[in-house]
C-alpha cells in the first residue's frame, strides 16, 4: 500500500515546492516594487520642489538642470558597472538593502542643504546609492521568474515608477505648500531605512550565500566589462535599445525637471494643487503604461518577440505631438490631461525593452547588460536632459525674467521632438530582430 502512495506523494511534494517558489518570487517582486517606488520618489521629489528651491537659493534654470539631473547622474551611471559586476557575484539582496539605505540618508541630507553646492553634493550621494539598485533587482527578477513571465514581472516593477512619481509630486507638493521644500526631502528619505532592513532579513537571493571577499575575486572565465561589450557589440539591436532608452529618459527627465516651472510660470498654479494633479496624472497614465506595456510584451511577444518593440516605437512617435499640445495648452487642467499620453509612452517601453535586454544578453551578463544600458541612458538622458532644457530656456530668455515662461515652453517644445528619434531606434531593433528570425 505504501508503495502505491509514494508516487502521489512525490507529485504533491513537487507541487508544493513549485507553489512555494512562486510565493517567494511574488513576495520578492512586491518588495522590489516598493524599492523601485522609493527609488523614484527620492529621485523625483526634487522636480516638484525645484521652483521654490530656485527662488529660495537664487538659481538659474541651468543650475536647476544641473541639480536635478547631472548631480544625480554622475555617480549613478559610473558606479552602475562595478556594482552590476558585484551583483553578478555577490548577494543581490544585500546590495539592494545597502543601496536603499545610502540613498535614503542622502535624500534627508538634501533637506538640510544650505546652498547650491551642498544640495548638489547631496544629490550626488543619492545617485551613488541608487546606482546599486536597478541592476541587482533586474538580475534577481530574471532568476526568480521564467522567460514567459519575465516581461510581465518587469512591467509590474516598472509600474512602481509612476507610483513613486505620484508620491513625489502629490506628497512633495502638499508638504512644500504646507511646510517647506526641506520638509519634503526629509519625509521622502526616512521610509527607505525601514525597507532596507526588510530586504536584508526577508528577501533571500536564490544564488545562496557568497562571501564578500570571494565576490571581489572574479571567477575564472567570468565575463568582464570588456568581454561583455565585445559580446554585445555583435548585437546591433542591443545598442538601438540603448539609444532608444537614452532618448526616452532624455525627454522624460527633461520634462519632469521643469514641471514646476511650466505650471507655476505659465499657469500660476500653487504647489499643492500642482502636486496632486500631476501625481494623479503620472500615477494613472504612467502606471497603466508600464503595466500595459508588460502585458503587451508577454502576449504578442509569444508570436513575434520583436513586435512589442515596434509598438513601443509607434507609441513614442505619437507622444511627440501630444507633448507639444500640452506645453502650449491655454488651460492648466487641459495641459495636465494632455501630458497623460507622453507619460504613458515614457513607461510603456519598460517591460518590452528590459525583457529584450535580458534576451539579448548571455546568462553571465544579465546584470552587466542592464548596467551598461542604465549607465548610458542615465548619463545622457537623466544627466544631460534637464541641463539641455535649462540651458535652452536660459538662452531663449536672454536674461529677461519676463520671458522665463515662454522661453521654457520653447525649450520643452524642442525636447518633445526627441520622441520621434526614439521611435526610429525601436524600428531599427524590430528590423534587426526580424532578420535574425528569418
Amino acid at each position: 500500500m505504501a508503495e502505491d502512495i509514494r508516487p502521489n506523494e512525490g507529485i504533491e511534494n513537487k507541487a508544493d515546492s513549485v507553489a512555494a517558489s512562486r510565493r517567494r518570487a511574488n513576495y520578492a517582486l512586491a518588495v522590489l516594487f516598493v524599492v523601485t517606488m522609493l527609488n523614484f520618489l527620492d529621485r523625483q521629489v526634487i522636480s516638484i520642489v525645484a521652483e521654490p528651491i530656485k527662488r529660495d537659493l537664487g538659481l538659474s534654470d541651468t543650475q536647476l538642470g544641473l541639480m536635478t539631473g547631472l548631480s544625480f547622474a554622475i555617480f549613478y551611471t559610473t558606479l552602475a558597472i562595478p556594482l552590476a559586476a558585484l551583483a553578478d557575484r555577490w548577494n543581490r539582496s544585500r546590495i539592494i538593502a545597502i543601496a536603499i539605505a545610502v540613498w535614503s540618508l542622502m535624500t534627508v541630507l538634501c533637506g538640510l542643504a544650505g546652498n547650491f553646492v551642498q544640495l548638489f553634493l547631496a544629490r550626488v550621494g543619492v545617485g551613488i546609492g541608487e546606482a546599486g539598485s536597478a541592476p541587482a533587482s533586474h538580475s534577481l527578477i530574471a532568476d526568480l521568474f521564467p522567460p514567459e513571465r519575465r516581461a510581465g514581472a518587469l512591467g509590474i516593477m516598472g509600474a512602481a515608477v509612476p507610483v513613486g512619481a505620484f508620491l513625489a509630486y502629490a506628497g512633495g507638493g502638499y508638504i512644500t505648500e504646507i511646510f517647506s521644500w526641506r520638509a519634503a526631502f526629509l519625509l521622502a528619505g526616512l521610509p527607505g531605512i525601514i525597507i532596507a532592513v526588510v530586504i536584508w532579513f526577508t528577501v533571500p537571493d536564490p544564488r545562496g550565500k557568497v562571501s564578500l571577499a570571494k565576490a571581489f575575486q572574479p571567477a575564472a572565465g567570468e565575463m568582464t566589462l570588456r568581454a561583455a561589450l565585445l559580446e554585445l557589440s555583435r548585437k546591433p539591436a542591443y545598442w538601438h535599445l540603448v539609444a532608444a532608452g537614452v532618448l526616452v529618459q532624455f525627454v522624460s527627465y527633461g520634462l519632469a525637471s521643469f514641471y514646476g516651472g511650466l505650471f507655476v510660470r505659465v499657469h500660476g498654479m500653487n504647489y499643492g494643487e500642482l502636486g496632486w494633479k500631476l501625481g494623479v496624472m503620472v500615477g494613472i497614465a504612467g502606471g497603466f503604461g508600464a503595466w500595459f506595456g508588460g502585458k503587451v510584451g508577454d502576449i504578442i511577444g509569444k508570436r513575434d518577440p520583436a513586435l512589442p518593440l515596434l509598438v513601443s516605437g509607434l507609441v513614442l512617435v505619437l507622444a511627440g505631438p501630444g507633448m507639444i499640445a500640452a506645453i502650449y495648452a491655454d488651460n492648466a487642467n487641459v495641459a495636465i490631461a494632455l501630458l497623460g499620453f507622453p507619460t504613458f509612452a515614457a513607461t510603456f517601453y519598460f517591460g518590452p525593452s528590459f525583457a529584450a535586454v535580458q534576451t539579448l544578453a548571455s546568462d553571465r551578463t544579465r546584470a552587466m547588460a542592464v548596467a551598461i544600458y542604465l549607465m548610458l541612458a542615465g548619463l545622457i538622458g537623466l544627466g544631460i536632459g534637464p541641463v539641455f532644457v535649462g540651458g535652452l530656456s536660459d538662452y531663449f530668455a536672454g536674461g529677461n525674467s519676463a520671458l522665463e515662461a515662454s522661453a521654457l515652453q520653447q525649450a520643452l517644445m524642442v525636447l518633445a521632438l526627441f520622441n520621434l528619434w526614439a521611435g526610429f531606434h525601436y524600428w531599427r531593433v524590430w528590423v534587426w530582430m526580424k532578420r535574425q528570425q528569418a
